[in-house]
């Protein structure tokens, strides 16, 4: 065995840094050489017939995945729940960031730097076991249960136990963060800066002229590499055009050419927007300009006139029926001279169901359907090469969601573990972006690289979704939401965060923060995982309705007057995305460290510390509440007030 193989388990059975033949080599160098066992120097592990090198398939990545982050699942079932660490002089726990490696190494390490090792050491008995568990369903991990259960049973003191612990630990999540980083080609999204734009009211040519709206043209045949440019000098790599797909005419709401989410054919192109060379030429452009590009999979509904729908109603929730249908919620479908009763797409609301009346239900409980979905999502790499997906309402389609809301028996396996599996195995490097405001850790353990953090509630700390604590002002919650932040930027076993403060969802940023809008924008745009924005953002247009609180609203015609706008809104976005763009340029790629404020101070903030340019940091620290607060930051120099809405980034001395 090579010392590239030996390495780690050089440093885990020698206990420190300071024993092993290449401890002298520093902590760097021990991280090298594990990535380098972990990369299958040395032995192999067994995945379905015969033996091959750990690494060599998908197999490897799903259980990387589970040992850092999820831990393993049956169907919709978690199989073990996230570590408690309990405080003995404060009397509260604490639950770990997640179920795997990371979330247990990073809350351990956080809770032991705010309170010291004594209040936390009554845990060690704990940790062993539950590493134990974690760590035995896959057999690639014999070696590191050896070495902790020898740790475990030693002589040690609980301190200097518990420190070896964390070195350990330290040592073996490395190795596994380099791996991920080698085969997880889908690891792009977790840092990607995505810039949405909604194609019938982006208004190509009056962007173009910087005046209004210059005649409609056909909008993927029209896009140039110079409008891609635009996107690219505001600081985004991905471009997401929403509501590509054609919308349905039955029932079709409004008078702006219906939602963009109520779609005839899944696998099919607009063809207001253009043919499908159009959009594969689209796709092609933005490629050569250095961007990726996500499109829409609205997962949950059709049209009440689909494709799909035409094609069989028993793929939708729906019965066959000789008499009327019940008037709340179905509507009429025939086929073949069949007279059926199908669901309008709906969601639980109130104990009951919510629907949207232009739309038709999907049913995930028919395994025929699942294999239908997936081959045409996946025929979207196939065909036009896109980069990822942006699932609609994603947590709708889990079993558990799915099955309590239609009272349907569903199959074992989760659907995204299928269509996930399937899309990458045509293209690794496609990405997966849940809508989700519930179910986050579920979609996760599905596969999906990343997720919404707008509403997240699950946790014991409360809100920690980043639109709706910003949103509120609350301190406690927008601290609280830094904090999971910045887990889910460093950790690369789970699904990471995307960070927003608008999108075709919301109203207009500047209505719900108002003075309070550069804080909430630097803190989202500085942020080193996933971010997006809305196009007409940056301009501060607004074109909502009495009816639509969205800023494009779909019920009525509507094109952004790239000419008109707010000026000062759009002085604020201008300046922080120009500081967004010069931070990643002194600092490369970078993660950051959730700062907390002291007792009586409402601002929250980070600090910003580079990859690639070792001790290189900076501070950003913004107000975000609605009222003025003290702001102390002693390892900045920093000592003032903040008003609502402003911000500052520090040198760290």
């Amino acid at each position: 065995m090579s010392c590239g193989a030996c390495g780690l388990l050089t440093f885990l059975l020698a206990g420190g840094l300071s024993a092993g033949v290449c401890a002298a080599s520093g902590l760097e160098a021990e991280r090298e050489q594990s990535a380098a066992f972990f990369d299958g120097g040395g032995f192999s592990v067994a995945l379905g017939s015969g033996a091959v090198r750990a690494g060599a398939g998908t197999e490897f990545l799903q259980q990387m995945k589970e040992i850092l982050s999820s831990g393993a699942w049956s169907g919709p079932v978690p199989q073990m729940r996230p570590f408690m660490f309990r405080n003995s002089s404060g009397g509260w726990t604490a639950q770990a960031q997640s179920v795997g490696l990371e979330g247990f190494l990073w809350t351990k390490k956080e809770l032991e730097g705010k309170y010291g090792i004594q209040p936390l050491i009554n845990n060690l008995d704990n940790y062993f076991p539950y590493l134990d568990a974690l760590l035995k369903p896959v057999a690639w991990t014999g070696e590191l249960r050896s070495v902790l259960d020898g740790l475990r049973n030693s002589a040690l003191l609980p301190a200097e136990k518990n420190s070896r612990l964390n070195a350990i630990l330290e040592n073996y999540v490395s190795g596994l963060q380099a791996n991920m980083a080698r085969y997880d080609q889908a690891a792009w999204a977790k840092k990607a800066r995505v810039y949405e734009l909604f194609p019938r009211a982006y208004n190509l040519a009056g962007r173009r002229g910087a005046g209004p709206g210059q005649g409609r043209g056909v909008f993927f045949r029209d896009f140039r590499a110079s409008d891609f440019d635009v996107i690219k000098r505001m600081g985004f790599d991905t471009v997401w055009p929403m509501g590509i797909l054609p919308i349905g005419v039955l029932g079709q709401t409004g008078t702006g050419g219906g939602s963009p989410y109520s779609i005839s054919d899944h696998s099919a192109i607009n063809p207001d927007l253009g043919t499908e060379q159009d959009f594969k030429n689209f796709v092609e452009n933005a490629h050569q300009a250095g961007l990726r590009v996500v499109v829409d999979f609205v997962v949950n509904h059709t049209s009440l006139d689909s494709r799909l729908l035409a094609e069989n109603p028993d793929y939708f929730v729906s019965y066959r029926a000789a008499g009327p249908c019940p008037g709340d919620g179905y509507f009429e479908s025939y086929r073949q001279g069949v007279k059926y009763c199908v669901h309008n797409g709906g969601f639980e609301y109130g104990g009951g169901v919510s629907s949207w009346i232009d739309t038709a239900q999907i049913n995930y409980a028919s395994q025929e359907l699942r294999d239908s979905m997936t081959a045409i999502v996946r025929s979207w790499v196939t065909r036009f090469d896109v980069d990822g997906f942006r699932v609609d309402m994603a947590y709708l389609a889990l079993n558990n969601v799915f099955s309590r809301t239609w009272k349907k028996s569903m199959p074992h396996g989760e659907f995204y573990r299928q269509l996930i599996s399937a899309v990458k195995e045509a293209k690794p490097s496609a990405a997966f972006m849940a809508e989700a405001y519930a179910y986050q850790e579920d979609l996760g353990a599905c596969g999906f690289d990343t997720i919404y953090s707008k509403h997240e509630t699950a946790r014991p700390e409360g809100q920690t979704g980043w639109y709706n604590a910003t949103e509120s002002g609350n301190p406690y919650e927008i601290q609280s939401s830094v904090n999971r932040a910045a887990y889910l930027a460093w950790q690369s076993g789970g699904a990471g965060s995307v960070m927003f403060i608008g999108n075709h969802d919301e109203p207009a940023p500047e209505k719900i923060y108002g003075r309070r809008l550069p804080a909430a924008l630097a803190l989202t745009l500085f942020y080193p995982g996933g971010v997006m924005l809305y196009s007409g953002a940056e301009i501060g247009y607004d074109a909502s309705v009495q009816t639509e609180h969205k800023p494009l609203p779909f019920s009525v015609p509507c094109e952004i007057n790239w000419s008109s706008g707010d000026s000062e809104v759009k002085k604020v976005y201008q300046e922080v995305l120009a500081a967004a763009n010069r931070l990643r340029a002194e600092l490369g790629d970078y993660d950051i460290d959730p700062l907390w404020p002291g007792p009586g101070q409402n601002w929250a903030g980070y600090i910003l510390r580079s990859r690639e340019k070792p001790g290189l940091r900076k501070a950003v620290i913004g107000n975000i509440t609605w009222e003025s607060t003290r702001a102390e930051l002693p390892s900045a120099g920093f000592s003032g007030n903040l008003a609502p809405g402003q911000y500052r980034v520090l040198d760290i001395k």
